[in-house]
């Protein structure tokens, strides 16, 4: 064969191809880099009777604080190389645990880094050997901007008393100690979410309810989903109703019983007769849930806020083991009469 010929056939085959390209659906279109397919939401599993599945056994495990520290006031979020070298130093600290507990800190965090006074322990006290999970947000409150309670002027007032006498005293009487001393609860807006001190909460389901069990002073919480209204009947925890808004369990809590006049270790958990909770429950994955919490109460806040606090799922079989903290206990009359003593030791020095 002529090579000419050859090479004229390969000239048309090519002009063939060519023109089959340019002829192709989109082909007069810009060439684009590949694009990542959206992810798809995660879908919960359903109880048999058809509800979201939220049930197990959680805990709050990160390290963000309640408020954000004056030192990240205009910083909402973290940069990754910050949100990196916290999580470095968190895995420093619980491999330092793990080896035995020389050159641990085993005390507690700064309050800073703790969303609750009174539970600011670090994580040498994590029984179940993990570290805290380190994020990029500098506030569980997301409203206000500012990440700050918006107390009002009178509230404030208390909760620098609150502090001042924190573990201090004075303790004059039974009703001296704040509420969590007395091991009868640390407010219903904390019970999810207490840290690592006590901080279980078992979730269970059954048709028309949702019951919370909270490991610290065996605090329960049963929830109706049925869609009847409130009650009238106040109480220490409120009236509290549920309902499905899809996958994502809403809580709203009313009619409190009015506390403001008991000691609290942190008063924005004190509950009033005009306290509205309402709470929203989202398991986004199948190891957490986004829990949001937004409050209206004109006795404390001068307007409502809100906080959005990751709760993890612990892994099945995880047990919930009694707390052994009571009203009345041991506890109360040992810190009475050495409060007793501590007063006669200084009048004696004196």
């Amino acid at each position: 064969m002529n090579r000419r010929y050859v090479v004229s056939l390969g000239v048309l085959a090519t002009a063939i191809v060519i023109l089959a390209l340019a002829l192709a659906p989109g082909a007069a279109q810009a060439p684009t880099a590949a694009k990542t397919a959206a992810p798809t939401a995660w879908t919960p599993s359903r109880t048999p009777w058809g509800d979201p599945d939220l049930q197990g056994v959680y805990r709050y495990e990160a390290a963000i604080p309640l408020e954000r520290p004056a030192n990240l006031a205009d910083t909402p979020f973290l940069t990754d190389e910050e949100v990196a070298r916290r999580d470095q130093a968190e895995q420093e600290q619980e491999a330092k645990r793990l080896a035995g507990g020389e050159g641990v800190d085993v005390g507690r965090q700064p309050l800073s880094e703790s969303p609750i006074r009174g539970n600011e322990y670090n994580s040498f006290w994590q029984d179940h050997g993990r570290p805290r999970q380190i994020h990029n947000r500098t506030s569980l409150i997301v409203d206000p901007p500012d990440g700050k309670l918006p107390y009002t002027p009178d509230a404030r007032k208390a909760e620098a008393r609150s502090a001042a006498r924190y573990g201090i005293g004075p303790y004059e009487s039974f009703l001296d100690p704040d509420t969590g001393e007395r091991c009868l609860t640390d407010g219903v807006t904390a019970l999810m979410w207490q840290g690592p001190n006590g901080g279980h909460n078992r979730i269970m389901q059954s048709p028309g309810y949702v019951t919370i069990l909270h490991e610290e002073y065996r605090d329960r919480r049963i929830i109706p989903v049925d869609g009847r209204a409130h009650g009238s009947i106040r109480q220490w925890f409120g009236d509290a109703v549920g309902r499905w808004e899809g996958s994502t369990l809403v809580v709203d809590t009313v009619n409190f019983l009015d506390k403001t006049h008991y000691e609290w270790a942190n008063v924005w958990t004190r509950p009033s007769e005009t306290l509205h909770l309402v709470e929203r429950f989202t398991r986004v994955d199948a190891d957490t849930i986004e829990y949001e919490i937004t409050i209206e109460d004109p006795t404390t806040f001068a307007r409502p806020w809100k906080a959005a606090i990751p709760i993890t799922r612990l892994p099945d079989g995880t047990q919930i083991y009694e707390y052994a903290c009571h009203e009345g206990n041991y506890a109360m009359p040992n810190l009475l009469s050495g409060a007793r003593a501590q007063a006669q030791a200084g009048e004696e020095g004196r």
